[in-house]
């Protein structure tokens, strides 16, 4: 993250202005503001420090996507600053109570809130994790914890999932956005992420507004991603980004880094992270009027799209490219950044700052449609998107005669006054997106379906879909009654998902490190209703993933164990992944397969049977380790029991003997060994003459 030394500042000196495209507009001024929910303006009835002071116990807990959701996972929470040792708890989702697996220590920062208080952020990124696996996580203190919360890591590749998009919740959080955020969760409860177009908050550094932000949210922020856009109520009054912002979300550090500023003005604010086949890319659009700055994320954004590995493509601000508001107008965000997400052809351009809801296109796209499309309903290229998660509204230019308009653009879709959200189904081949206001009214629908050749065509729906991946654990949809309907009889209720259990088997129940003929071990996947289920399987020993993806063959999974696999007695077992429907992941018992230190041997060199009196040898120690180089341990060379020499041999090492006295003499030299390999020893006999 990206601490600040600033202090506290007072909320009483004049407010300074975002630069937007030359054109100064006052942070606190909205454009055509008609009403402003008015549940925040009256004294409140309990004092702010009361109800925002951070405890010992952990509160806002919130999970942020890494550069690679599939194997790594961010989560920050907050505390009082007696915590001095925040850790996270981590383990495997299952039936049982949770017992946790591993233990991962945090970072902190700390800071002095507005209030008065002084407060700890806690950071850990947890790594080393399997695709597509549910994984159960508390934070704490070693003593003190949070609930158990859950998150599932992405599947490598394309498949399908959910997420919410939010406009500007900034006013009046606790009282109405809350509303927004829980109908949404409602509609999607297992949603992987849900995307801020910035201005979640109204006041940068106000830990009061803070709170209320993750209060509305509740447990939902610790249980899926949070892709959050910096609007300029995160700088307001600034003129620096919110100290909470980088204490409290830990997100990728692979945004422009063409200079140190250029490196701290976007750390943690301009990012992208690929999850199953979406790429989401997070700009900062409060910087057009800082020519140097702007430029190098408008060249960073080029990168980002050019070298994309993903299907899909959604980009997320603050600042409209087109405006739905009456009398607004970022031509320099629109003259810098359409041109790119028109020639990478973006699929879905997420904004806010509007306080009313706008869709649309470029016109230019309406044209050259397929047979059966028409401009009406259908079009090419990226959907620009605003909306308004938040209680305050703006005034919107006429349907006819707007920003769009004036700007080669088709508003399909304009509405004021209304609290919305956005539920996104990412299906194969289409990306469906849904716009619900807080009663319950779908307002506006489209699809967007592409080919395995990447072309696309966007359609206007009418009819909300009954369900999406995020709207169930597992599968797509909510299973249908049975048709057709008997009147008066109870539907039948769908059969549960059919819990696939492997067999693990291994050739031998031991295995010497560093062998040349290492265990196989294999998994045996039996039939269902005669035919194998479909699925990988992930091996593991203990809770170290040994092997992700491993395909099912004739109803077998098999791998080779590591060579290197640590000494000691190792629990092995096989998970069942499935990748259809109908059937439930399973874990096979356990096979112990017991591993032996491999077996080593030192020989020396360059010290013959007779020596002369008082002329000084140097010896050549080699050790070997069958399979294996040897690994770095200690030798102790002695002569007649006597310690001459110490060293660290990582296979050969050369010693220099003291001169030998007239006589019969006994050289030893002495491999310690390793955790994982045996010591071992070997004499020589010396005669020393005059």
């Amino acid at each position: 993250m990206t601490p600040t030394s600033r202090q506290h500042r007072s909320r009483w000196r004049r407010r300074p202005a975002v630069v937007a495209g030359g054109l100064a507009l006052s942070l606190a001024a909205g454009a055509g503001l008609v009403w402003a929910a008015g549940g925040g303006l009256a004294p409140p009835a309990v004092d702010p420090k009361v109800v925002h002071a951070p405890l010992v116990v952990p509160d806002r807990i919130v999970l942020t996507p890494t550069t690679d959701p599939a194997t790594s996972q961010s989560v920050s929470w907050r505390t009082s600053s007696a915590v001095t040792t925040p850790k996270v708890q981590l383990t495997l989702a299952g039936t049982g109570v949770a017992k946790p697996s591993s233990t991962v220590d945090a970072t902190s920062t700390t800071f002095t809130a507005d209030l008065g208080y002084d407060v700890r952020q806690h950071s850990a990124t947890l790594t080393g994790l399997e695709p597509g696996t549910t994984y159960l996580y508390r934070v704490g203190d070693g003593e003190t914890w949070s609930e158990w919360l859950e998150f599932e890591t992405a599947r490598t590749g394309n498949a399908p999932f959910s997420f919410i998009v939010q406009g500007d919740a900034q006013n009046d959080i606790k009282s109405y956005v809350s509303r927004t955020f829980r109908a949404a969760y409602e509609a999607r409860p297992y949603a992987k992420a849900v995307l801020h177009a910035g201005d979640l908050i109204d006041t940068d550094d106000s830990d009061a507004e803070w709170g209320e932000w993750f209060g509305a949210a509740g447990w939902s922020n610790g249980s899926m991603n949070v892709i959050a856009a910096a609007g300029n109520h995160e700088y307001y009054p600034g003129p620096e980004l919110a100290e909470h912002w980088g204490a409290q979300f830990e997100y990728p550090r692979n945004g422009p880094e063409t200079t140190s500023r250029i490196a701290q003005l976007y750390s943690e604010n301009v990012y992208y992270t690929d999850y199953q086949g979406v790429r989401f890319i997070a700009l900062n659009s409060n910087f057009p009027g800082d020519p140097e700055a702007f430029a190098a994320q408008t060249a960073w954004l080029e990168e980002a799209l050019k070298n994309n590995p993903s299907k899909w493509t959604v980009v997320t601000f603050h600042h409209p490219v087109f405006s739905v508001s009456s009398g607004r107008n970022n031509a320099a965000i629109r003259d810098a950044w359409l041109p790119l997400f028109e020639k990478y052809d973006v699929d879905l351009v997420a904004q806010g700052h509007d306080h009313a809801y706008g869709r649309g296109n470029l016109v230019a796209n309406e044209s050259g449609l397929p047979a059966g499309a028409s401009a009406d309903k259908s079009n090419k290229g990226p959907v620009y998107m605003v909306s308004v998660a938040g209680p305050k509204y703006y005034v919107i230019d006429p349907v006819g005669d707007n920003n769009w308009t004036q700007n080669g653009a088709h508003l399909r879709t304009s509405l004021a006054n209304t609290q919305l959200y956005q539920l996104v189904d990412v299906t194969d081949g289409e990306m469906h997106v849904e716009s619900w206001n807080v009663s319950g009214q779908m307002v506006d629908a489209f699809t967007i379906a592409k080919g395995a050749d990447g072309t696309k065509l966007v359609t206007t729906d009418t009819t909300p879909r009954a369900s999406g991946p995020g709207s169930t654990r597992g599968g797509i949809g909510r299973p249908g009654l049975p048709e057709p309907a008997v009147p008066g009889e109870k539907p039948t209720e769908p059969e549960s998902p059919t819990k696939v259990v492997p067999v693990v088997r291994a050739t031998t129940s031991q295995q010497r490190y560093g062998t040349t003929a290492p265990v196989r071990v294999s998994a045996t996947i039996a039939p269902v209703a005669g035919a194998v289920p479909p699925g990988t399987v992930t091996f593991r020993a203990g809770s170290r993933v040994l092997a992700s993806g491993v395909r099912v063959t004739g109803g077998t999974a098999a791998l080779t164990l590591p060579r290197d696999l640590a000494v000691g007695s190792h629990a092995i077992t096989a998970q069942f992944v499935p990748t259809g429907t109908g059937f439930e992941t399973g874990t096979s018992s356990v096979t112990t397969v017991r591993v032996v230190k491999a077996s080593s041997t030192v020989t020396i060199s360059g010290l013959p049977a007779k020596v002369k009196a008082k002329a000084r040898r140097t010896l050549a120690v080699r050790v070997a380790v069958p399979g294996i180089a040897a690994p770095a341990a200690t030798v102790t060379v002695r002569v007649d029991g006597r310690v001459v020499a110490t060293r660290t041999v990582t296979g050969t090492v050369s010693v220099k003997l003291p001169k030998l006295r007239p006589g019969k003499h006994k050289v030893t030299v002495d491999y310690a060994g390793t955790a994982n390999v045996a010591a071992s020893r070997v004499v020589k006999k010396v005669v020393s003459r005059r």
